[in-house]
């Protein structure tokens, strides 16, 4: 779904792009070549901008390919590219939207996600240890801020005794080191 959405975008950018010498022509055409000079610098302007949101959404797309990543790949990268990998992780695997909260002040969900009509609120936890019961707290209140179905808490480690007994008893799914392995 979204890489549609981005393919999309693009083209309509590139569509835009190539309209503006068209609609110059005419406005040529039209009065007289009165008005082409402002119109040319103005549809120029247009046209650069066009050309950088093209760029910028080339850059947007996923580089994730299904069984290119491993384990001990995720183990090495930055919790904030843990995030913004997850997304395209949950995008591969059948999720029709997944995408990143803001950095500071997510109240404890770090990526959104939907599938088959169902909101996930997604606590991402990249640790060399297991995760503990904070997660399963910040995720929980952090669903019902966003009006979630789905509390879900995934980490490339395992979870502490404590977190898994709370998980349970408050209904927080938890995706382990064992479940991320079989969505690469």
């Amino acid at each position: 779904m979204r890489r549609k959405r981005l393919t999309l975008h693009i083209f309509l950018w590139g569509m835009l792009a190539a309209l503006v010498p068209v609609g110059l022509l005419f406005l040529f055409l039209w009065s007289g070549g009165a008005y082409f000079a402002p119109a040319l610098c103005a549809g120029l302007i247009l046209i650069l901008f066009c050309i950088y949101k093209i760029h910028f959404l080339l850059r947007s797309r996923s580089h994730y390919i299904r069984g290119d990543w491993s384990l001990t790949d995720l183990d090495d990268i930055s919790g904030t590219d843990f995030e913004a990998l997850t997304c395209d992780i949950l995008a591969s695997n059948g999720f029709e939207l997944a995408q990143s909260t803001k950095a500071s002040g997510d109240f404890g969900v770090d990526v959104l996600a939907y599938r088959d009509g169902i909101s996930f609120a997604i606590q991402c936890k990249r640790y060399n240890y297991d995760v503990g019961i904070e997660a399963v707290q910040q995720v929980y209140a952090g669903r019902a801020f966003y009006e979630c179905h789905v509390a879900m808490v995934l980490t490339n480690q395992y979870f502490t005794p404590a977190a898994r007994k709370l998980a349970d008893k408050i209904g927080v799914v938890l995706w382990d080191r064992d479940m991320l392995e079989e969505l690469l």
